[in-house]
């Protein structure tokens, strides 16, 4: 019988699964509301027994603080390991949602490279693993992916704030380079802390770096070229010489990067969003499908939200029949959480359809 854990590898190497009597591997997470409308649907208690109902052949493991110290859960407004805070903003049309927004950039109010040096970093030791590898070895019949960091674009963009990292890459290079590489330094060495001591009980590495809005990238391919392929290429190199998997993910329109983002070696890309500029899943399969493998794709804003169980049960094999051809393919929604306004009726849909598709 195969596990969890053969299914995904099997999928990331681009190994064919039909015809052997197996199904496309299949990935879950959600936002906490979706999870207490499941957990009370189901009658379960723990997120095992859920993720055993759905189908869910992944697991994620962080240590304790991983971006967000444990000490600032529950506060309404929380700084984070790296030096910016975030504020909770509740949903106003759904019952219980509440959404991280940025509240305070710490870099962004001078451009004197001083301030870099100044900034509180995180160390090499800034992250708990006290329960990390207890919690990989519990679930090790699925494939465990776990993360460090997000990605050096990402983190600074909450540093300095979106429209000033922006404004640097036209017309303040230096602080760029600077502040890159004292960003890439820090999330090499908690990388590289993560593989040396837990690298046993990991078999994908996640790393978030979102550089797309849903109709382009939000910066040029040459600034993405200069800037983000060079830290991007050696996270790919670190994770590599462990032998694991690298994932990256990046929400929208993120075609016109994909050649340089394989040129970095990257494995797995997540979340597919198949409605933004340019990602037709069957242009994605037929161009890029030799070297990715795609992680996600069902579409959250119109079909899981808005459509019936029949049309979501229909876009979910329609997506496994295209991305999942001769492997490559890991199922599930196409950003890394589902929302609040999926009905639960067309999230069983989408996961009855998924295992049961093709086996």
């Amino acid at each position: 019988m195969t596990t969890s854990k053969q299914r995904v590898l099997a999928a990331v190497a681009h190994r064919e699964w039909r015809g052997t009597g197996d199904r496309a591997p299949i990935t879950f997470d959600a936002e906490g509301v979706v999870y207490d409308m499941l957990y009370k649907h189901f009658g379960h208690r723990s997120k095992e027994q859920l993720f055993d109902a759905l189908g869910c052949d992944t697991w994620m493991v962080l240590p304790k603080n991983y971006i967000m110290p444990a000490a600032e859960k529950g506060k309404p407004s929380k700084s984070t390991i790296w030096g910016w805070s975030n504020t909770v903003v509740k949903c106003p049309s759904r019952e219980g949602g509440a959404y991280s927004e940025l509240l305070y950039s710490p870099l962004a109010e001078t451009d004197d490279l001083s301030a870099i040096d100044k900034h509180p970093w995180p160390d090499i030791s800034a992250h708990d693993y006290s329960d990390f590898d207890a919690n990989a070895i519990a679930h090790a019949d699925r494939a465990i992916i776990a993360a460090s960091s997000w990605g050096t674009y990402f983190i600074a963009s909450f540093l300095r704030g979106m429209e000033g990292i922006l404004m640097d890459f036209a017309i303040n290079q230096p602080y760029v380079e600077k502040l890159f590489g004292t960003i890439t330094e820090r999330v090499l060495a908690l990388l590289d802390n993560m593989l040396d001591n837990h690298a046993d009980h990991i078999d994908i590495i996640y790393m978030a770096d979102d550089y797309c809005s849903q109709l382009a990238p939000l910066f040029s391919p040459d600034t993405f070229k200069r800037y983000v392929t060079p830290y991007l290429k050696q996270v790919v190199e670190h994770t590599h010489r462990k032998n694991k998997k690298f994932l990256l993910h990046v929400c929208g329109a993120v075609r016109p990067l994909l050649p340089m983002i394989i040129d970095c070696g990257v494995d797995m890309l997540e979340p597919i969003q198949i409605t933004a500029t340019g990602m037709d899943p069957v242009a994605l399969k037929r161009d890029f499908g030799k070297h990715l493998c795609f992680y996600g794709g069902m579409d959250l804003q119109q079909t899981l939200n808005r459509g019936t169980p029949q049309s979501v049960a229909d876009e979910t094999r329609r997506l496994i029949d295209i991305l999942g051809h001769n492997g490559g393919y890991i199922f599930g929604p196409g950003h890394t959480y589902i929302q609040i306004d999926a009905p639960l009726e067309n999230i069983l849909a989408m996961y009855e359809a998924a295992r049961s598709h093709n086996n």
